[in-house]
């Protein structure tokens, strides 16, 4: 049986880290314009306006799918709205146990010029995918009619920017308040691969920390040597622990499961992580 998931996603503002600029010259499949044109057509009989396809907003859902067919980020822990650590973007876990509004910041800004927050639906198929079949789970579950429709709590927003993304049984559209500066996408050939394009590549000195933030570190291990600490992080990358990162101080290299802004939040956090991680300790740094 074909499993179906949804994740409304609300993503908060948020300054990116990384350099950015003008979206690549992507390009919709035909599937991924239909997607776009059912909705569409669902809020025109709802005499709601139509949505502007958004270039940028595209391509944060195309890589998204990517990184969710090619990373595994949504692990048996951790949900669909969750990113890897294999991207240029922040990496986040994201659980309905532990849910955490910081897991998710704001995409459109680390990857684009796009200036508004994003709001993001989330669909999976074990088998083929087809867009009049995303649409009609969507416009069924209540949650997800109201973000489209802008019912209900959803009726504070108005939508000027959609993207779209479909790629190996993933799904996702992008919904913004901001217009998009970008040119409209184009219509991609009917080629197979033709909109194929590379995922930006990972900016690996972001997870080595030498200099003082002002946060708090869950703090697991510690090493003498920074191979021998990276080896470790990777580990608990793979396990899940996407936030994961290493922290230079006085000649140790210490592994930090997470960080956080308060120490009440760390420690929350830790306590999370069970017994097995029980001698963590938390430092600010």
């Amino acid at each position: 049986m074909p499993r179906y998931i949804i994740i409304v996603i609300f993503i908060l503002i948020f300054a990116g880290k990384w350099s950015h600029g003008q979206v690549p010259d992507i390009c919709l499949t035909r599937d991924e314009y239909r997607l776009y044109s059912l909705v569409n057509e669902f809020r025109a009989k709802q005499g709601l306006p139509v949505i502007p396809i958004s270039k940028s907003l595209s391509y944060v859902a195309k890589i998204h799918t990517r990184d969710l067919y090619l990373n595994n980020p949504d692990t048996s822990f951790c949900s669909l709205n969750s990113w890897s650590n294999k991207g240029p973007w922040t990496d986040c876990c994201h659980s309905k146990y532990t849910p955490n509004p910081n897991c998710i910041l704001n995409k459109p800004k680390e990857l684009t010029q796009y200036q508004g927050e994003g709001h993001e639906l989330v669909y999976w198929d074990s088998e083929a995918l087809h867009p009049d079949t995303v649409f009609r789970f969507w416009s069924s579950i209540s949650q997800a009619r109201e973000v489209l429709l802008n019912e209900k709590k959803w009726s504070f927003f108005s939508w000027k920017a959609m993207g779209v993304g479909m790629f190996k049984g993933y799904a996702c559209v992008w919904l913004g308040e901001a217009l998009d500066d970008e040119a409209e996408p184009t219509i991609c050939a009917a080629a197979e691969g033709a909109d194929d394009f590379p995922l930006p590549a990972k900016d690996t000195e972001k997870d080595i920390v030498t200099s003082p933030t002002g946060r708090y570190y869950v703090i697991f291990g510690s090493y003498t040597n920074l191979p021998d600490a990276r080896k470790l992080l990777e580990k608990y990358r793979e396990d899940g622990f996407y936030q994961a990162k290493v922290i230079v101080k006085e000649n140790t290299f210490r592994i930090s499961l997470s960080d956080h802004g308060t120490q009440q939040e760390a420690q929350s956090a830790k306590k999370r992580m069970g017994k097995e991680f029980e001698e963590a300790w938390i430092t600010k740094f």
